[in-house]
């Protein structure tokens, strides 16, 4: 049964499958059509769109509902200097203070941290890591956690396989193997990474700073504040965060807490 399961994520994992549906998302006719498969996803997953933009019908393909804004007037996003806030909406799947260089994927399954932000870090000062899995039904845009620069990226990884409970379970270092855009950021007193990683289906990961990727390190000088946009996700997937631990006071979530952007997720300390 494993060996089955392996085989039907292996084929599924090529991005090419995943760019394909990214192009059908996007169609706008027949328009009908559209509108009803995009009635059916928002039942089917419960969306309630009260908290965003427009009405059902306001959207013209399924990339744009995918996409969807939030209404800052039903859902404003609340600044707070003391917090690294919540980059988006979604479950804490993983939530670890890490002294080497090992995180968990799930429950018996780890990976090595280096490789998925492609940097050698002083791991024994200490990180948190939280990994904040974003479902088909959760708002797909992500935000800056805490006024920061963007101070360079990388584009990499090569497959994308998916990241719910079925994919993490059974695929070995997915967040290593799935593309994924790593970005540097430079707080005030710190410096935090901040990964987009895709999965299947996802059209493709968009980040405003750049139009164009490179699977080499690029620099960049991009200032954002805090709650900004930072870009989105062509459906749900997963961000991971690595913070060094001498930034934060304390978490305040826990792992398997259900979180929304803009919600803090550490207790900063004073400078």
């Amino acid at each position: 049964m494993n060996y089955l399961k392996q085989i039907f994520l292996f084929i599924i994992s090529f991005p090419v499958l995943s760019r394909i549906w990214g192009k059908i998302t996007k169609l706008e006719s027949p328009s009908l059509l559209i509108q009803e498969a995009i009635r059916i996803y928002a039942s089917h997953y419960g969306i309630d769109m009260k908290n965003f933009e427009g009405e059902l019908d306001d959207y013209d393909s399924l990339c744009a509902f995918f996409t969807r804004k939030l209404d800052p007037s039903a859902r404003p996003l609340k600044n707070d200097e003391n917090s690294f806030l919540s980059p988006c909406d979604g479950v804490v799947s993983v939530l670890e203070n890490i002294h080497a260089d090992v995180a968990t994927q799930v429950k018996g399954k780890n990976y090595l941290v280096s490789d998925l932000v492609k940097k050698e870090l002083p791991f024994e000062k200490g990180f948190w890591l939280a990994t904040i899995y974003l479902s088909p039904r959760d708002y797909h845009r992500f935000h800056v956690p805490v006024d920061s620069t963007v101070a360079a990226h990388i584009h990499t990884g090569w497959r994308l396989f998916p990241v719910n409970s079925f994919g993490l379970n059974n695929i070995d270092r997915l967040f290593i193997r799935n593309e994924r855009v790593v970005a540097k950021f430079k707080a005030e007193n710190f410096t935090y990474f901040y990964t987009a990683v895709g999965a299947t289906f996802v059209g493709s990961i968009k980040m405003n700073f750049a139009e164009k990727f490179s699977d080499e390190w690029v620099k960049n000088d991009v200032k954002y504040s805090q709650n900004d946009e930072l870009g989105m996700f062509e459906m749900g997937s997963t961000i991971v965060l690595l913070i060094p631990e001498e930034a934060v006071e304390r978490p305040m979530v826990a792992q398997g807490e259900k979180v929304g952007v803009g919600e803090p997720l550490f207790q900063l300390k004073k400078s």
